[in-house]
Parts: structure tokens; C-alpha cells; sequence
């Protein structure tokens, strides 16, 4: 039986800086790997990936949704992982404040987007910031995509556009 698990993942920009999360070396899961901040979507949360992406980034940073601007959805990606799918719903948005709190679950760091891709990521949030730094701040659309394994066996994602059934008639 196939199992889905629903996460949500923002990367926050100030300036030319995101905000990502580099997880404790002690970590179960993904020791020393980074991230954008965020989680699982709680049951009451699962139509609505938004709030579930608000509420980890102010339990893991302390911004709250009045310090957030043009917070939108941009990409959903998918991949298995053993039994189950993955979707991880990914916003990217502006950040008022650099100021964050210690959590957990990892450190905060302010990265520059010049050198962003320099750091260790599942190759989803890899290869899906990797298209934003390449097209993703102009773009108005909510991709979609699948991690697979292209010709070489390395991951890749073909992003398409999640049309709006409304634009089909």
C-alpha cells in the first residue's frame, strides 16, 4: 500500500539572502542536509498547504505572517521514497525581518542566492531552487513536477504548469 505524506517547505528571501534551515548533525533524518524552513501539514491543515507553511515558518523562525510579503505557492513536487509519495508544497516569499529564533530542529542562516546552491539539499529542493534562481521570480504560474531519474541516473524534474481547469473549457 502506498502511503502519502504531505510537508510544505517556504524559502524566505531579505534582500538577496534566503533563509534556510541547516539541519543538526544529530538529526535522524538528513543530518547536516538544508532545507527551507517548514513540515508536515497537520490533519486539520491538509486543503490548505498555505497555512500549514505559515504556521512551521513562525514555530521554526518567529516571523509571522505580518512580516511576510508576496508569500506564494510556486511549486508542488512529488517523489517516492520507499512506500510513500511525498508532496511537498513550495512557497517562496519576501521576509521584512532578518531576525529569527533558535529552534530545534537545526540552525538559521541567511544565504546568499550567489551561493545558495553551494549547500548539501534533497535533490527536490535542489533542482526546484535551482529553476527558481533560473525563472522562478517572474514567474506567475504554480508548477508541478515529479522527481525521476533521468538518462544518467540523476534526479531530475520536468516542472509543468498546473492549468486551472476553468482556463480548459
Amino acid at each position: 500500500m502506498i502511503k502519502f505524506r504531505n510537508v510544505t517547505t517556504a524559502f524566505l528571501m531579505n534582500d538577496d539572502d534566503f533563509l534556510l534551515m541547516k539541519r543538526s548533525d544529530n538529526n535522524k533524518h538528513m543530518p547536516g542536509f538544508w532545507y527551507g524552513v517548514g513540515g508536515h501539514l497537520e490533519k486539520d491543515e491538509l486543503n490548505n498547504p498555505r497555512a500549514a507553511c505559515i504556521r512551521e515558518i513562525f514555530e521554526e523562525t518567529g516571523i509571522n505572517e505580518n512580516q511576510l510579503a508576496n508569500f506564494k505557492l510556486k511549486y508542488i513536487a512529488m517523489r517516492r521514497s520507499y512506500n510513500e509519495t511525498v508532496i511537498n508544497y513550495i512557497y517562496f516569499g519576501q521576509s521584512s525581518t532578518r531576525d529569527v529564533v533558535e529552534n530545534d530542529e537545526g540552525s538559521l542562516h541567511w544565504i546568499n542566492k550567489k551561493t545558495v546552491l553551494n549547500h548539501a539539499f534533497v535533490d527536490a529542493l535542489r533542482l526546484t531552487l535551482s529553476h527558481y534562481l533560473e525563472s522562478g521570480e517572474i514567474m506567475e504560474d504554480v508548477l508541478i513536477g515529479v522527481v525521476k531519474l533521468d538518462e544518467n541516473n540523476n534526479s531530475a524534474i520536468n516542472w509543468s504548469v498546473l492549468q486551472d481547469m476553468k482556463d480548459m473549457v
